[in-house]
């Protein structure tokens, strides 16, 4: 597993909002990569479906804007990305001797 799918599993296991705003982003991709998809296969075209594509695309760029700006405001969530990548000494403890150091 990657270190980015980690920190995505770390946080949806402590963070409830944070499960919630990547999976309404996830959604928003499914639903925007499916119909690009069917209107590919289909062989739409026109001002309508490109409005369509164009709306589907700003919701999840939305969604998932939603989730970068919670991730950088989110005190848990910073905590826990810098626990899912081994920065124990950012957190305030010394690992060689084993205490807290002061902030």
């Amino acid at each position: 597993m990657n270190i980015e799918k980690e920190e995505q599993t770390f946080k949806t296991s402590f963070c409830e909002r944070y499960e919630e705003l990547l999976i309404q982003s996830q959604e928003a991709l499914e639903t925007w990569s499916k119909r690009q998809e069917e209107i590919q296969q289909l062989g739409l075209q026109g001002k309508e479906v490109g409005s369509e594509l164009t709306r589907l695309q700003a919701n999840f760029a939305t969604a998932y804007a939603r989730l970068q700006r919670h991730t950088h405001e989110c005190a848990l969530c910073q905590l826990v990305s810098k626990l899912a990548k081994g920065n124990v000494n950012a957190l305030g403890y010394d690992v060689a001797e084993g205490s807290s150091r002061p902030a």
